[in-house]
């Protein structure tokens, strides 16, 4: 879950384009909403298969995906966004609940270049994402 209280919309910028992968319903929504009060076009996947295939048409300029998803986890819908050409240097931030050091480094071994644990807060995850975005 995403805590955003107190925190001013509207970027004046370019729209930057970001995916968020995440199975839950609740959190998907309240991210993506947060997001684009901020001014960020914003494209959803309930899961990592969907996500690789958003990709083929959406050019997202960084992922925010969750680890635990059915159909195709997020460790290996990683990997499969890194080894195409296409998206192998968008970056990825894990959005999860995993936070045993054994998880965090399987995700920077994937490819991850950022983790958060839930829950986070507007405040916690906003200057990771402004560190990949223009």
């Amino acid at each position: 879950m995403i805590e955003t209280a107190g925190l001013r919309p509207a970027r004046e910028d370019k729209m930057s384009k970001i995916l968020i992968v995440e199975d839950d319903p609740d959190s998907r929504e309240i991210l993506g909403e947060r997001l684009r009060a901020y001014g960020f076009d914003v494209e959803e996947a309930v899961n990592g298969w969907e996500a690789v295939e958003k990709l083929k048409k959406y050019k997202a300029d960084l992922i925010i995906m969750d680890i635990m998803m059915p159909k195709l986890d997020g460790y290996t819908a990683c990997k499969i966004i890194r080894d195409d050409s296409k998206t192998a240097k968008v970056p990825i931030i894990f959005l999860t609940a995993k936070e045993l050091i054994g998880e965090i480094e399987k995700a920077f071994v994937c490819g991850a270049d950022d983790y958060v644990i839930k829950p986070v807060t507007w405040e916690r995850l906003l200057p990771k994402i402004k560190k990949f975005l223009p």
